[in-house]
């Protein structure tokens, strides 16, 4: 990813609500990015107080948080998006009593309809409105296309991405119609980036999941290899042709559908409660004590399951431990 940020010419700053740890976030900014994103404020922290000092939050504040935000801009390059104008001269209002100046970026919706104001002729506004609060810097746009992400047809999520990156360049050609620069465009994720890329108006691209990649992403972007998985054990082969693993709804998160089963495609698992789950498809080729690896169907909210990552090599070898820092930090 960082090849294909720096040969397009556009800055990389991967979303680290992906892998939720520090030593991986600066092994991407080793390799070249330029920051990272969090989604929530206590993901942020975590990460400047493990030496990260470049950091958009791409999360809108609200006032129950806004004091974390401005003591945290005072310690680091912090970012935030805002997509409200009341919110945006509270911010400001705060982060100037304080004698901060928090670098802004506003939140356009460009299809995915979640934040951000819709892209267009309404984003104006909110950018004048930034601009002329004392306390704020206005720094650009950020518009996550984020409904693109898992179209499987490559061609089909091409044309759904270019038609969100045409709503950017329109809403950032109004901003500068009106003679505010427009400095730096932040979008995209893993199965959009190349695409955002190939368009020309993304300055900056936040992927997260390339890093770890999962079985969903997995169908989209294939450039990427998998590097995530779930250890279970058959802990009952007495269901004749099924059989059973420690690896339920706590173990994996189902919210993009449920695991794959590593290397073995004809085998499909299935959620059997809490702590167990069935695997069909195998049968006859394990017993009670051996190890299945699935891989996650979505790897951001298995990620958030563990505490730690179990570090092995290719060659199968044990390499360590590593804590999943910012686990649980949805606040």
């Amino acid at each position: 990813m960082a090849a294909l940020a720096r040969d397009g010419g556009v800055a990389l700053r991967p979303h680290a609500k992906t892998h939720k740890s520090p030593v991986i976030a600066r092994k991407q900014l080793a390799l070249g990015a330029v920051g990272i994103c969090t989604a929530k404020i206590g993901e942020a922290e975590v990460m400047v107080a493990n030496g990260i000092d470049n950091v958009l939050i791409t999360t809108e504040p609200v006032p129950r948080n806004m004091d974390r935000f401005i003591a945290l801009a005072a310690k680091a390059r912090l970012s935030v998006t805002l997509d409200d104008a009341d919110i945006a001269a509270e911010l400001g209002r705060r982060a100037a009593a304080r004698g901060i100046v928090i670098t802004t970026f506003v939140d356009v919706n460009v299809g995915q309809e979640r934040t951000g104001v819709d892209a267009g002729a309404k984003v104006v506004p909110l950018v004048e409105t930034v601009c002329k609060t004392k306390g704020l810097r206005f720094a650009g746009l950020q518009g996550y296309e984020g409904h693109c992400q898992g179209i499987k047809d490559r061609d089909t999520r091409r044309a759904r991405a270019r038609e969100c990156y045409d709503r950017l360049s329109e809403t950032k050609r109004l901003i500068e119609d009106h003679g505010i620069a427009v400095a730096t465009v932040t979008t995209a994720g893993t199965g959009t980036a190349r695409f955002a890329i190939e368009h020309g108006v993304a300055t900056e691209i936040q992927p997260g999941s390339y890093c770890v990649m999962d079985s969903s992403y997995a169908q989209v972007e294939p450039m990427f290899e998998n590097a995530l998985f779930i250890l279970a054990s058959v802990v009952s082969v007495q269901r004749g042709e099924t059989l059973v693993i420690d690896a339920g709804w706590k173990a994996a998160s189902t919210d993009a559908g449920v695991p794959a089963v590593k290397d073995q495609p004809d085998a499909s698992y299935k959620e059997a409660g809490d702590e167990h789950g069935k695997i069909s498809g195998l049968a006859g080729r394990h017993r009670a004590g051996d190890v299945v690896w699935l891989v996650p169907s979505h790897c951001d909210t298995t990620i958030n399951l563990y505490d730690r990552y179990t570090l092995v090599r290719d060659d199968g070898s044990l390499e360590g431990e590593l804590p999943i820092a910012t686990r649980g930090k949805s606040a």
